[in-house]
């Protein structure tokens, strides 16, 4: 998780001479089908998004005004992200206009981290992740009271993690991670477990055509250590270390790790092109869970309903995105301004670099 540090940036004083979202484009479209205008290599941000707004339990969330009953004023950005959000996903949603310009947002998110201020073309998986730990921080204001005395070291670290304090951000897309490492000589376990709001995978190595579930297994199956300080032992040991989720989101969103530094090109980054074929219903995560969330009654298959593609390479590259509207059941391709129909046999290709994934029960967004 990146988390975002820094003092606190105040706004100026002299608002912007433009109104929310006064640069319109009318031409009236099907209700979550606007575009978004490209500022200035900012399609990296629309295509999250337009992820985000097909998200039908977090539309609704601000359609219906819900989130301001939850708006913290007490953080870093002081409810204004979730502001801008939620004023952004009603322009998307009344369905009067072709495309929208998102002016007034991202001047509120460039405030706050610097590099979405300028022209300069971003890492879309960096900008969701800094952007769900902020709509977290302005919403986090759900008092959360302990079921009972005893508690296990999940919910305790849970617990530590939220400070008592959750969000509908949390709910939806936030779930946990248990590592345990265990030492091959004694057997002794030593568990951690720390929250996340996705999930990154790596791609296999010389692999030009790969499956999820591939991406899935290498990165649940362990991998031995060496040196580990055994508390039974009392000396350094070699262990196994393995990943487990033990609290599954209702929102699944999974990061593919397609850039790299080449140390054989002085560090420089570089663009994994694999043809990932994953699946738009019934991926199961049942194999990856820890036993504990095994015995949930939560689902464990995730249907899916987004993806924010990347084009290119590092030097020179293009952001869109694929997304299932709840409303009309079809998906769409969303390519800033433009919004097309799209088969869905075509969701699947090498672009494919963030997938959204949900157990939740289809809903509309209301009118």
């Amino acid at each position: 998780m990146i988390c975002v540090a820094g003092v606190k940036l105040p706004l100026p004083a002299a608002p912007p001479t433009y109104s929310i979202y006064s640069s319109i484009f009318p031409l009236r479209r099907g209700r979550g089908l606007t575009g978004l205008k490209n500022l200035g290599n900012t399609c990296y941000m629309n295509s999250i998004l337009q992820c985000l707004s097909n998200t039908p339990q977090l539309t609704e969330y601000c359609i219906s005004d819900k989130y301001k009953n939850n708006i913290s004023r007490s953080n870093k950005t002081n409810g204004q992200v979730i502001e801008e959000v939620a004023a952004l996903i009603k322009e998307l949603w009344n369905g009067q206009y072709k495309c929208v310009a998102s002016r007034d947002l991202r001047y509120v998110v460039g405030q706050y981290q610097k590099i979405f201020r300028g022209v300069d073309q971003q890492d879309s998986h960096e900008f969701l992740t800094i952007l769900m730990d902020w709509l977290h921080s302005d919403l986090q204001t759900l008092q959360v009271a302990r079921q009972r005395e005893m508690i296990s070291a999940s919910e305790k670290a849970w617990l530590e993690f939220t400070k008592a304090k959750e969000s509908m951000i949390l709910h939806l897309f936030y779930g946990q991670m248990k590592s345990t490492v265990k030492c091959v000589a004694c057997h002794k376990e030593s568990a951690t477990y720390e929250s996340f709001s996705n999930l990154s995978l790596e791609l296999p190595p010389n692999s030009n055509v790969c499956q999820l579930n591939q991406c899935m297994d290498m990165y649940f199956s362990g991998e031995r250590i060496h040196g580990w300080n055994c508390p039974n032992c009392k000396t350094k040991r070699d262990a196994i270390k393995k990943l487990d989720i033990s609290k599954l989101p209702p929102v699944l969103v999974v990061h593919l790790k397609r850039f790299y530094a080449d140390p054989s090109n002085s560090g420089a980054y570089m663009k994994k092109q694999n043809y990932l074929r994953f699946p738009l219903e019934n991926l199961e995560m049942n194999p990856y869970i820890a036993r504990a969330e095994s015995r949930a009654v939560t689902p464990k298959t995730y249907q899916l309903y987004a993806v924010s593609n990347h084009y290119g390479t590092m030097e020179g590259g293009h952001y869109t995105a694929f997304c299932k509207s709840a409303n009309y059941g079809k998906w769409f391709k969303f390519d800033d301004q433009i919004v097309s129909t799209l088969d869905s046999s075509n969701v699947v290709s090498s672009a494919a670099y963030i997938l959204f994934y949900t157990w939740l029960p289809p809903m509309q967004v209301p009118l």
